[in-house]
C-alpha cells in the first residue's frame, strides 16, 4: 500500500485519493531569480561578466569537500538542494543534517532527494530530517516499508534494480557542486579504516540553473516518494534517543578533532572572489527520470551518448578514470578504434586490492589482456597508496572518482562509471565542462600521481599480466593481483565465470 500511495497518488483523482486516505504531494520548484543573495549576486555578477562561460572550481580533497558544502550551507538564504546516492548515520551525515536543521530555522527551503536503495541504514534520521520546520525528504524508486528489501527486491527486480546514481547539492540557485561524491565518511578523509579517492566540481553562473533544472525533474517525477508517506514521524521518545546517538557520534574523539580542523571560511572566499574560479563553458548532463521505467537493456541514456562523443571527438588523447570499468566487447573495439587513429587512451581504475565490489572487478578482468594487446594503457589503483600526499593514512584506498579528460581541453566529471549498469540501467549525472587550463591542471595531476599509487599493467613475452609498481618505497613488478590473498583471488575467479556482467 505504501508503495502504491508514493506511485499513484499524486495522479489519482480527489475522489479515490480520499479512499486511500492519500495526502497530496505537492510539486515544488526552484527559485529562479535568487540575485538579491549574497551568493546570488556573485553568481549573477559573473554570468554578467562572461557572455557564456560559468566559473569552475576543482575541490582538492575530500575535506575539502565537505568543508565546501558546510560552509555553503551556512550560507545559504533561500534554498538548499541535494541529490545523492547514498547517506549514512556517520560524522559527515551528521554534520550535513544538523547545518541543514539550522539552515531551515533561518527559513531556508531545504529539499533532500535520497534514492531509496542504501537508505535501509538511515531511514530513522531520513524520517527525523522530514519533520524539521522547512525541510522535505523524498526517496527515489522507493522499496516499500512492509516487508523485506530483499523480498520487494526479488519479486520486482526489473523496477528496483534501477536507481537513480546522480549527486548534485546547490544552494540559493547560485552555486552548485556536481561529482561522485555521496554523503557518508569514506568520502570526506573521516573514516578511520577507509579512504575514497573522488572528484567534485564547483560551479557558478550559468550552469548552476539548468542543474537546478534537472533537480526539479527528479524532484516532482512520479518515483520521487516523500518519506512521509512511507514512514509515519516517531514517537518522542525515539526522536530522544536518535538526537542522542547523533551527539554520541559527534563527540568521538575522532568526530571532535576532524571538527576542530575543518576550514569553515570556504563561502567567504568564494563571496570575496577567493577562490581561482576557472572561466569555461559548462554544461550539466543527465539522464532523464523516465530512464527509470525503461524496460529495454540496450538503450543508452543521455549521459552515455555526450561521453560517447566526447571521446570519439579526441584528437590526441583521452585519459579515463573509473572506479568500475567494464568495457564490454564493444568498448574494446571502441578505444582500440581510437588508438588506431594515434590517440593516446589510458584508463585508471580500481585493483582487486583496492576494489569495494570484487565482482565487478571479476568481469573487468577478462577485458584487460585485449585492452593491453590493442594498446591501450591500463592503471590500477594501489589500495596501499605508498607515495601518497594525502593528509591521513587509511587503511585501505578506494577510487570512486569518474574523470574524462579529452585532449586536456574537454572535462566531464560525475557519477557515470564505464559500465552497464551506468550506461543502461542507472540514472546518472555530470558536469562537461570546456576549459583548457582545468583539463590541462587534471590531466596533469591524474599522470604525475600514477607512478606512485597505482600500478601499471603490462603484458610479458608470454602475454601474462604483470603488475609495476613504477615510483615509491613498494617499487616492484608482481606476477598475480597485488596485495591481495588467495582466498580473494580465488572467489573473484569464480565470479568471473558467471553470467552477471550485465548487471555490473
Amino acid at each position: 500500500m505504501a508503495l502504491l500511495r508514493a506511485l499513484v497518488g499524486s495522479r489519482l483523482p480527489e475522489k479515490y485519493r480520499r479512499l486511500l486516505d492519500l495526502p497530496t504531494r505537492r510539486a515544488s520548484f526552484r527559485y529562479a531569480d535568487t540575485h538579491d543573495t549574497a551568493l546570488g549576486a556573485v553568481s549573477a555578477a559573473w554570468a554578467g561578466k562572461f557572455r557564456e562561460a560559468s566559473g569552475v572550481y576543482r575541490l582538492l580533497s575530500g575535506r575539502e569537500a565537505l568543508e565546501a558544502r558546510l560552509s555553503l550551507i551556512d550560507a545559504a538564504e533561500v534554498s538548499i538542494d541535494i541529490q545523492s546516492y547514498l547517506i549514512r548515520y556517520d560524522i559527515s551525515g551528521n554534520l550535513i543534517a544538523g547545518r541543514l536543521v539550522e539552515a531551515a530555522k533561518r527559513g531556508v527551503r531545504v529539499r533532500l532527494l535520497m534514492d531509496d536503495a542504501l537508505t535501509i541504514g538511515s531511514d530513522d534520521g531520513l524520517t527525523e530530517l522530514d519533520v524539521a520546520e522547512g525541510i522535505e525528504v523524498r526517496v527515489f524508486n522507493p522499496f516499500p516499508r512492509h516487508r523485506s528489501r530483499l523480498l520487494s527486491f526479488v519479486l520486482n527486480f526489473n523496477l528496483l534494480n534501477r536507481r537513480m546514481h546522480n549527486k548534485s547539492f546547490t544552494v540559493d540557485n547560485a552555486v552548485t557542486i556536481v561529482g561522485g561524491r555521496n554523503i557518508a565518511d569514506e568520502y570526506y578523509q573521516t573514516s578511520a579504516d577507509a579512504e575514497f579517492i573522488d572528484e567534485d566540481l564547483l560551479a557558478t553562473g550559468h550552469v548552476v540553473d539548468a542543474v537546478s533544472r534537472s533537480f526539479d525533474e527528479y524532484w516532482n517525477a512520479r518515483e520521487a516518494c516523500p518519506v512521509s508517506l512511507l514512514r509515519p514521524p516517531h514517537a518522542e521518545p525515539r526522536r530522544r534517543e536518535l538526537k542522542a546517538r547523533a551527539a554520541a557520534i559527534l563527540e568521538e574523539p575522532r568526530a571532535r578533532d576532524y571538527v576542530a580542523a575543518l576550514d569553515e571560511g570556504f563561502a567567504g572566499r568564494f563571496l570575496d572572489a577567493g577562490l581561482p574560479l576557472v572561466a569555461g563553458r559548462a554544461t550539466v548532463i543527465y539522464d532523464r527520470p523516465e530512464k527509470i521505467r525503461w524496460q529495454t537493456r540496450t538503450r543508452a541514456g543521455r549521459t552515455s551518448r555526450h561521453l560517447q562523443q566526447l571521446v570519439s571527438g579526441a584528437d590526441r588523447e583521452v585519459l579515463i578514470v573509473s572506479p568500475y570499468f567494464v568495457p564490454r566487447r564493444e568498448g574494446v573495439a571502441f578505444l582500440s578504434a581510437l588508438v588506431r587513429t594515434g590517440v593516446r587512451v589510458l584508463v585508471v581504475t580500481n585493483s582487486l586490492a583496492s576494489t569495494n565490489h570484487a565482482s565487478v572487478h571479476a568481469a573487468y578482468g577478462r577485458y584487460r589482456r585485449p585492452l593491453l594487446r590493442q594498446g591501450i594503457e591500463l592503471y590500477e589503483l594501489s589500495s596501499l597508496a605508498a607515495g601518497s600526499a594525502l593528509p591521513t593514512a587509511p587503511l585501505r584506498l578506494t577510487l570512486h572518482s569518474k574523470v574524462v579528460v579529452a585532449d586536456r581541453r574537454d572535462v566531464f566529471v560525475g557519477s557515470f562509471n564505464l559500465d552497464p549498469r551506468s550506461f543502461f540501467i542507472n540514472t546518472e549525472m555530470g558536469l562537461g565542462v570546456e576549459a583548457p587550463t582545468l583539463a590541462e591542471d587534471m590531466a596533469a595531476a591524474i599522470l604525475d600521481a600514477l607512478p606512485a599509487i597505482a600500478y601499471r599493467l603490462a603484458l610479458d613475452a608470454k602475454g601474462r599480466l604483470r603488475w609495476h609498481l613504477d615510483a615509491g618505497p613498494n617499487r616492484a613488478v608482481h606476477r598475480s593481483e597485488p596485495e591481495t590473498g588467495w582466498l580473494r583471488r580465488f572467489r573473484t575467479k569464480l565470479m568471473s565465470v558467471l553470467p552477471i556482467e550485465s548487471q555490473m
